[in-house]
């Protein structure tokens, strides 16, 4: 093996197996040499000007990097290639780019969309792929999915902690097209605290569409040690706490007994713990808002 094929090979397994006529060349593969490889299996095609090494494995991260490279230099992952990589869900893998104007690019079984600028902090490397960041990627999809579509998207962009609200309310700049993104931060509360999971999230929402009283997320609570602790929801006028109970958060015997210990500490400060679970919130809303409704309407008559 000579210096131009390994320093290709060490390329390629930084890409995935992947890599582009214009880096062969740039590495010392004649074009002669590159149509060679194609001919004989040694390399194929992903698309046009980008190819896969043989014996390499195949998947879709194979393919969408292929797609950034057949794009050419600056080009990235966006859109829902983008989201996919971010893991947000519901979101396909599909190979899609963005490339900077005046640039145009057709490259069959590549979606690509032209960008004014994609400043530094708009891109990141996702499992070595340049790819548009979590912020780009959630105002990039609004463009195209609606509003019920971009809810868990949304949830699990913040829960995860991959963006912040003070980012996405800066990406809300009025325009006509930021519609959805402003639904989505006007449809969710500013607290110093974002909800700490999709499935608060989603109770919030469930409460919401219920058009009951709306709780405070994350709701601070001095205890008598002077300890802090956060509600998930919190009713302060009748202390009435929700509490999304959720396996992933109890899966152990201590976790168990720490929050059933605080919230023994809170019944004795007059609160009430009302506990909801997951499947409630996703397969019975309506139930979610019977108990909520009713727990409201007992301690404000007590």
């Amino acid at each position: 093996m000579n210096d131009a094929e390994h320093s290709i090979l060490v390329l390629a397994r930084s890409q995935h197996g992947a890599i582009s006529r214009q880096q062969a060349l740039q590495h010392g593969i004649s074009a002669k040499a590159i149509d060679h490889r194609l001919a004989s299996g040694e390399w194929g095609s992903l698309f046009k000007g980008a190819y896969f090494l043989g014996g390499t494995q195949r998947s879709w991260e194979q393919k969408a990097i292929g797609g950034v490279l057949a794009a050419g230099d600056g080009s990235v992952a966006s859109y829902r290639a983008a989201g996919a990589l971010l893991g947000f869900p519901g979101v396909p893998r599909w190979v899609e780019v963005t490339v900077l104007r005046p640039r145009q690019v057709r490259i069959d079984g590549v979606i690509a969309h032209r960008a004014r600028s994609l400043p530094p902090e708009d891109v990141q490397v996702v499992s070595g792929i340049p790819a548009t960041a979590p912020g780009r990627t959630i105002a990039d999809l609004t463009l195209i999915y609606p509003k019920t579509k971009m809810d868990p998207i949304f949830n699990y962009a913040t829960a995860n902690r991959l963006v912040t609200r003070a980012e996405m309310e800066g990406r809300a700049t009025g325009r006509s097209h930021d519609d959805v993104l402003r639904q989505l931060l006007d449809e969710r509360p500013a607290t110093p605290r974002p909800m700490g999971s999709e499935f608060e999230a989603g109770l919030f929402g469930v409460l919401r569409n219920a058009g009951l009283p709306l709780p405070v997320p994350q709701y601070r609570v001095l205890m008598n040690d002077g300890m802090e602790v956060y509600l998930d929801f919190a009713y302060p006028d009748v202390r009435l706490a929700l509490e999304a109970d959720s396996f992933i958060w109890h899966a152990s015997l201590a976790a168990w007994r720490r929050d059933r210990a605080r919230n023994g500490d809170l019944v004795a400060l007059g609160w009430s713990i009302l506990p909801i679970t997951w499947d409630l919130v996703m397969f019975q809303p309506a139930e979610v808002a019977r108990r909520v409704r009713g727990a409201l309407e007992t301690r404000r008559a007590g």
